[in-house]
């Protein structure tokens, strides 16, 4: 019995001793990451604004023969604890040391965070906020920052950093000057269907102030139109054209101008084209997108019918590629060509070429023509045609060396434009279309 009870006494100590001994291990790991992290943010307050920017690193140390990873971060904050792109408040960063090992007590990994609040103020502000369509903040999309070459003389200075949850980035301590910021985001576009826009914003050495110019993006997940020309008027005809053109449609948001928009632009024309990738412009509500871009045949502005005429404004949803969509275009009757002065008198003319011109662009194609003229839609095999208004079209007919022409329009959905009688005189007007 007394063999028993010394024995039960002995196991007692022995687990007390046992864990006493884990305890004081894992303190003494906890010191010595304690120790680590104290270094670390000494570290981090010795590096400069530039070097602070949307700081993420890690690396490993070794201690006494157990492995500590150290990660070292900073945010850029205002004095409110937050980081939102419309803060007036002084900024400052926030560091934070992290430190783990995986040998603690019992085979269980360990951790411990120090953080401060550096106290300098921070100048050489710049801001950039990235949203959706909607207006939602987008986090995640990478931002670069470059300006003019920096204090220290390593040439340019580009910086880059994810935004935030508030769609943000915000570099600071940067030499004052004009910066290009760019963005891009899983393949998401702008308003003009570019995956990487850029802007300029200019940053001033005031300290603690949010800049006036911030760079500031709207990106949407792209869709697209595959578009089929066809004729408005009753026939059931096919159209065709030189190219497609897009503009966004809602009034409220600012679009770009169509003669530098995006155009699809073959060589030669065709009964249908796809768009290139469109921002999904959100109408009053984020949900709702009805009619947000309006799509025609050609390459000019003037080519897009009127508002009160236009019968293609078509709905692009986010993501939604590849969107079949018929185009109207006002019926072209190109009637009549006569041949005078030719032995024997030719079948067909060499080339027709139309040409779009309101002064300010012009767009020329050659329709594809019939071997002999519909009776009903004359020599056009897709009579439909881009719009244009009185005197901006003007249609052309050569053979055999000698060309005539007339202007005339191209603006009806409602029935055929005939176009006036063409006549082709040989020794008159020489030349080609």
């Amino acid at each position: 019995m007394s063999a028993l009870l010394v024995a039960l006494v002995a196991t007692a100590a022995a687990k007390a001793l046992i864990t006493t001994s884990h305890t004081s291990a894992d303190q003494r790991l906890r010191s010595q990451a304690d120790g680590l992290a104290t270094q670390d943010q000494e570290r981090l307050r010795g590096l400069s604004d530039q070097q602070l920017d949307s700081l993420t690193q890690s690396r490993t140390s070794t201690v006494n023969g157990t492995t500590f990873t150290v990660q070292s971060t900073s945010t850029y904050e205002d004095t409110t604890g937050t980081t939102s792109c419309n803060s007036t408040a002084a900024a400052y960063f926030r560091i934070v040391s992290s430190v783990s090992w995986s040998e603690g007590f019992g085979g269980q990994p360990g951790s411990i965070q120090e953080e401060s609040l550096l106290s300098r103020p921070v100048t050489g502000d710049l801001m950039t906020q990235v949203t959706d369509q909607t207006g939602a903040a987008i986090t995640g999309a990478a931002i670069s920052a470059t300006g003019p070459a920096t204090s220290s003389g390593n040439g340019p200075l580009a910086q880059t950093a994810p935004t935030d949850s508030n769609g943000c980035v915000m570099f600071a301590g940067l030499d004052p000057g004009v910066y290009t910021v760019g963005v891009s985001y899983n393949g998401w576009v702008d308003i003009n269907g570019n995956p990487a826009p850029t802007g300029t914003t200019t940053v001033t050495s005031t300290a603690g102030v949010a800049p006036s110019n911030n760079a500031k993006f709207r990106l949407g997940n792209p869709g697209s139109i595959v578009g089929t020309f066809a004729t408005a008027a009753s026939g059931g005809y096919t159209g065709e054209a030189d190219g497609i053109s897009w503009q966004g449609s809602l009034g409220a948001i600012a679009m770009p101008n169509p003669e530098t928009a995006p155009t699809a632009d073959p060589s030669t024309p065709s009964t249908g084209y796809t768009t290139g990738s469109l921002f999904p412009f959100a109408a009053s509500s984020p949900t709702s997108y009805t009619g947000n871009y309006s799509v025609w045949g050609g390459r000019c502005s003037k080519q897009a019918p009127p508002p009160t005429k236009n019968p293609n404004l078509f709905t692009v949803t986010p993501g939604s590629m590849g969107t079949a969509q018929t185009i109207q275009e006002p019926l072209l009757d190109l009637a009549t060509i006569n041949f005078s002065g030719f032995s024997p008198s030719p079948s067909k003319p060499s080339h027709v070429v139309l040409t779009f011109s309101d002064g300010t662009c012009t767009d020329s194609w050659s329709p594809t023509l019939l071997s002999t003229p519909n009776a009903t839609t004359g020599w056009l095999q897709n009579p439909g045609q881009p719009y244009a208004p009185t005197g901006d079209l003007t249609v052309c007919a050569d053979y055999g060396g000698y060309k005539a022409s007339v202007t005339t329009a191209n603006n009806s959905f409602t029935a055929a434009t005939v176009v006036p009688a063409l006549t082709i005189t040989k020794g008159t007007n020489a030349g080609t279309c």
